[in-house]
């Protein structure tokens, strides 16, 4: 029996509607159902932060009652390492509070400015800190403060002198210092006749950091006819010292060379125009690290070095840094490398590498870093994107020394966390394929590779 086409599609759309509504009433259920989860998601998601908070408290608690387990002189011990914020240990709990005042280690350091007006509270300062070394700091002066200071001479470890020096060392000459190590100070041109003074009241010093102003007429005075000559080491406490920084200081000397004698120096920094003539005069036997930071370049041209040139054969170590007063590299720089022809250890701020890698500044067609026929290691610092064009003279000097047959560098490349310049490095790029190529080894410090 035939069936009949329209009978046929009614049963189709009735089925077709019993679908639909099947459909629908499903879809309400799963919006229904998404609803509900929603809540739940977000219900939970409190549970989850309330018990987050619970183990936080939990674990600080936990965490403080394991320190709390702590004697006192391991908790001292602790609380030293970061001694900058005792501040805040102090309102943490009254057995903290008490560990603080009662460790000398965090009243070993004296700012004497803090205490104007109050010499009670520096008094209470020095009970505190009992017999441990005292370093002091001085930016003004203020008599009655020094005075409570001085009576505990014999304790002074590091003494900075950051202003007021003319009446600060003049009440230093008085007192003998038997611990001083560290003297930091800044001088000004007509005090550098107390000094000589100074000398035999500090016989522990070693290390000195001495800036003095107007160094070229200071020494011209105080070099004159009218002033008997006083040669460096009576000006400076020579014996003892194995740490020498000079800012400021050497223009033009005119003594003896090899005449000052520091035997047991071994490191020294030069923030002036000229090293040479100090360099020239000076003999340090163990001097093994000098670092050339180059201040003050005015006008001087660079010159060649008249010494004897072996004295300084144990140096191993140079650093080319850039003054804090003068972002400039000194061209200076070049007659110190032949100088150092010993040097093992090189460290060089990014701003020298045009200078140090080639020869078209040093007149005589040597590259300067070639003076350093015994280096292991090369270091540069302060590397960022802007500077990558300066090391096509590196690269070029880097390739030489492979085709050369020399020695193969320990290389490393610094980019400084304050440089505000991120830079990566590509790794098809010419400095990248020449340093793996050329070198022992490549350290890249805070210098990211990409392959793009």
């Amino acid at each position: 029996m035939p069936v009949d086409p329209h009978l046929h599609a009614v049963k189709d759309l009735a089925n077709a509607q019993a679908e639909l509504a099947r459909l629908q009433r499903r879809e309400s259920e799963l919006v229904q159902e998404l609803v509900d989860m929603r809540k739940a998601v977000a219900a939970q998601k409190v549970v989850v932060d309330e018990l987050v908070v619970v183990i936080d408290d939990l674990a600080k608690a936990s965490a403080t009652q394991h320190i709390e387990r702590l004697p006192n002189e391991l908790l001292a011990e602790a609380f030293l390492y970061i001694k900058d914020e005792w501040h805040n240990l102090v309102s943490v709990s009254r057995r903290w509070r008490a560990v603080i005042i009662d460790t000398p280690g965090f009243w070993s350091e004296i700012n004497l400015d803090r205490y104007c007006s109050v010499p009670t509270l520096l008094k209470l300062h020095l009970e505190r800190s009992r017999q441990t070394p005292l370093t002091l700091v001085l930016g003004s002066y203020d008599q009655e403060l020094l005075d409570i200071v001085m009576l505990h001479a014999n304790r002074l470890h590091t003494l900075r002198i950051n202003g007021h020096a003319p009446q600060i060392l003049s009440r230093i000459t008085h007192v003998r210092l038997p611990s001083l190590q560290h003297l930091a100070a800044n001088v000004p041109e007509d005090l550098v006749n107390l000094l000589p003074a100074i000398h035999p009241r500090i016989p522990s010093l070693k290390r000195l950091e001495l800036g003095i102003s107007s160094a070229s007429s200071m020494f011209y005075g105080y070099l004159g006819n009218d002033i008997p000559r006083r040669s460096p080491p009576h000006i400076i406490a020579a014996e003892s010292l194995e740490e020498l920084s000079l800012t400021s200081f050497i223009f033009d000397w005119e003594f003896q060379q090899d005449s000052i004698q520091f035997p047991l120096l071994r490191r020294l920094t030069l923030d002036v125009s000229c090293p040479v003539p100090f360099l020239e005069v000076l003999v340090a036997p163990k001097l093994t690290h000098i670092c050339f930071t180059g201040g003050y370049c005015g006008a001087v041209s660079p010159r060649e070095f008249s010494g004897t040139w072996s004295k300084f054969d144990n140096v191993t170590h140079i650093t080319f840094a850039l003054s804090r007063f003068e972002h400039a590299v000194n061209e200076q720089a070049l007659s110190l490398c032949p100088i150092f022809r010993e040097t093992r250890y090189a460290d060089i701020h990014v701003e020298y590498v045009p200078m140090m890698f080639n020869s078209s500044l040093t007149g005589h067609g040597q590259i300067p870093a070639d003076h350093w026929t015994c280096l292991e290691s090369l270091s540069i610092r302060n590397f960022t994107f802007s500077s990558l064009d300066a090391f096509e003279d590196l690269v070029a000097w880097f390739t030489q020394r492979r085709d050369s047959g020399q020695r193969k560098l320990h290389f490393k490349l610094i980019h400084e966390d304050q440089a505000h310049d991120l830079v990566t490095l590509n790794t098809s790029h010419t400095l990248y394929q020449t340093l793996q190529e050329c070198c022992a080894s490549v350290v890249l410090d805070g210098v990211p590779l990409s392959a793009y």
